[in-house]
């Protein structure tokens, strides 16, 4: 008893001299990083703080969203900084070094993520039940809706305009938008490519009629180029979910915690603000 008295004693003595030490760095103004966060052993965000860095997949050629820009060689947009701020609240620190941000397609996204190779996808990803079969999805961040990009010039003021056999409808592989194109123009043609950069590119070009994909992904484009326009309005709903393998014990819960946070702390309007206040003032974040 005396024995297991003793080694009390010693445990509240180190844990008061831990306190007195952090209490003296502070006042003395030290620079020491920030204590990690202690997760549950054998949870996803253990395994992510052993390792020193969460991997995150992101679009790199879509304006405002996640887009490598050329000035700087580095990814930015509104997903990057959603990202960034899991990083941040995995590690209690904001050092550039905890996140790790691989360049994903609409088709390799979801097989990158249910091999390992990265921990979370946040890439313009449409949450659908086709999708919830394979992956596990956040709550919504972001709610867009699909809509059409055409050249200025042009009389087409609506997907229905397109529906025809001679008229070239232009989208990404494996997205939502390939597939509802054949919902609203199932008699146009349509052109496939890795990522809608190469569908703005046919677009300018003229090898394409149109390109169609959320409003948002494409506003980033008609900023970039005053030849092009949005026509005919929202004709879907797109909400927009973080993708996480379904084996990823509690990290579901953590990412929703982490944006509920955001939400709530006006942390998730000054990124819209950031990357989107050029479509508008920034809404009240999606329940």
């Amino acid at each position: 008893m005396r024995s297991s008295k003793r080694a009390l004693l010693r445990g509240v003595a180190g844990l008061t001299g831990t306190v007195a030490l952090a209490a003296c760095g502070q006042a003395g103004g030290s620079s020491a990083p920030a204590a990690l966060p202690t997760f549950a052993p054998g949870s996803y965000m253990a395994k992510i703080v052993q390792r020193g860095k969460l991997v995150a997949g992101v679009k790199q050629d879509q304006p405002l969203f996640g887009y490598l820009n050329p000035r700087t060689n580095q990814l930015e947009g509104f997903d990057v900084d959603i990202v960034k701020e899991i990083a941040k609240a995995l590690f209690n620190d904001a050092s550039p070094s905890r996140l790790e941000l691989k360049p994903v397609t609409s088709a390799s996204r979801i097989p990158l993520l249910q091999e390992g190779g990265i921990d979370i996808i946040a890439a313009t990803m449409t949450i659908t039940d086709e999708r919830k079969q394979q992956i596990d999805f956040s709550d919504v961040y972001y709610l867009a809706g699909q809509s059409l990009l055409v050249k200025k010039d042009s009389p087409t003021t609506k997907i229905q305009d397109l529906d025809k056999a001679d008229k070239t409808v232009c989208s990404a592989t494996g997205s939502t938008s390939e597939q509802n194109i054949t919902k609203f123009a199932p008699n146009a043609q349509k052109v496939l490519f890795a990522g809608y950069a190469d569908c703005v590119t046919a677009l300018q070009q003229g090898r394409a009629d149109g390109v169609s994909t959320d409003d948002i992904i494409l506003a980033g484009f008609a900023a970039q180029d005053p030849t092009l326009k949005l026509v005919g309005g929202q004709f879907t709903t797109e909400p927009y979910g973080l993708g996480i393998n379904k084996s990823s014990t509690g990290f579901l819960e953590f990412v929703n915690s982490t944006l509920r946070t955001m939400k709530t702390n006006g942390r998730w309007k000054a990124i819209y603000n950031q990357w989107l206040s050029s479509i508008g003032p920034a809404p009240e974040p999606p329940k």
